[in-house]
């Protein structure tokens, strides 16, 4: 039997904006087997609306997770526990923050885990934050982490705010976490949708947009859902699902929307694939003007 899982991206809560799926991505998002979301920011309210969305779990690994200090990861995680919502990706200090989340389904073990580039937000051994980027030990853990489950899916938040394509730090680590054992990577934390590719037999997505933005003032967020499958025969796909959201109201693009966003990434997505253009295009967008 197949198993399916549906990832996310960033959901940034706000206290004044709620998050609510059509009856259409509702339908596609609960029968996934597994569903992952992303919170980009500490809860302000309870977890009411999270938990109305059913995640098997909740990656808490975000540049702005810390915008509250301890005390907003601390009321996040209880709020979450509350709800019965599991999390992970950030905690009271390092070793909490750098722990996997496992589950089992249809007898695949399965193992998400979170590292985060941007060293305002980090846990250390005695500050609460989300999980830091290690890249000193990153090669060793993703490898221990591989070696007790049977698919490993490794969340890199990073990148450049609004950039569509890696940063060369980005591919560099993206590349080297498939390496060393993931299955499937997904780089979120530009905040747009970017592109992908194939390293070591491993899909990397390079920005799945906004799921959510939380916005009431009418402005759209565009966010791609990435279907995982791993098939009966072990042979693992995936798939993309474009989604829009206006004031809180996420939506599976109509035809034509999903057609000019597919579209778009795939041709950065090629252009990804030619050897030397990550490192010339970044090099074009940090030189002065």
């Amino acid at each position: 039997m197949s198993l399916e899982m549906i990832i996310g991206a960033d959901v940034m809560p706000k206290a004044d904006a709620k998050v609510k799926f059509s009856s259409e991505l509702m339908e596609s998002w609960i029968s996934a087997e597994a569903r992952l979301l992303n919170l980009n920011a500490p809860l302000t309210a309870d977890a009411e609306e999270i938990a109305s969305l059913h995640p098997t779990c909740v990656s808490l690994c975000a540049d702005h997770i810390a915008d509250a200090g301890a005390e907003g990861i601390a009321a996040t995680r209880a709020a979450l526990k509350a709800k019965q919502v599991a999390f992970f990706g950030a905690g009271e200090d390092i070793d909490a923050a750098d722990q996997p989340y496992f589950f089992v389904r249809h007898g695949v073990h399965i193992a998400i885990y979170a590292v985060c580039e941007k060293e305002s937000a980090s846990a250390t051994e005695r500050k609460a934050g989300a999980n830091p980027l290690d890249l000193v030990n990153l090669s060793d853990r993703i490898r221990e982490i591989k070696s007790n489950c049977d698919r490993l899916i490794v969340l890199y938040y990073g990148g450049e705010e609004g950039y569509p394509y890696p940063t060369p730090r980005e591919q560099k680590a993206c590349r080297k976490i498939a390496e060393c054992g993931a299955s499937l990577v997904l780089s979120q934390g530009s905040h747009t949708i970017g592109c992908s590719e194939r390293w070591n037999n491993t899909t990397i997505v390079y920005g799945q947009g906004v799921l959510s933005s939380g916005n009431a003032n009418g402005a759209e967020d565009t966010g791609l859902l990435v279907r995982y499958t791993v098939g009966d025969y072990g042979a693992d796909t995936v798939e993309y699902l474009p989604t829009i959201a206006t004031d809180g109201s996420v939506s599976i693009a109509d035809d034509a929307k999903r057609v000019e966003i597919l579209s778009a990434f795939e041709k950065r997505t090629l252009r990804v694939r030619v050897e030397g253009f990550v490192p010339a295009r970044f090099e074009h967008l940090t030189v002065p003007a």
